[in-house]
């Protein structure tokens, strides 16, 4: 004779294997989201990491550099003004087009 399983054991048998179903697909979607990027190839290349050194190349030439006072501007400004041929044309009136315009 056959023994009678009673409705409540297929019941806790189908919700176990529903919950560990649910539970694999979810732990699936967070392992999947952790280790997959949504970066090309090309934004990956074109990133540079910000590691806040600086070169020694880039620190000697600006010590280099020649830093000018507003006295020294301003004189260099006053003598340095020349009329050139392209600085003496004069603008035209802008060309017309056939937009509609609202008046």
């Amino acid at each position: 004779m056959k023994a009678n399983r009673t409705i409540s054991s297929y019941i806790l048998l189908v919700g176990v294997m529903g919950l560990s179903m649910v539970g694999g697909i979810v732990a699936y979607q967070i392992y999947s989201s952790a280790i997959k990027t949504q970066n090309t190839a090309e934004q990956t290349a074109a990133i540079k990491p910000l590691d806040g050194v600086i070169d020694q190349a880039t620190i000697d030439s600006l010590k280099k550099r020649v830093v000018y006072s507003n006295a020294e501007m301003s004189l260099s400004l006053g003598t340095a003004v020349v009329a050139t041929p392209e600085a003496a044309i004069t603008p035209t009136a802008p060309i017309s087009t056939n937009s509609a315009t609202t008046q």
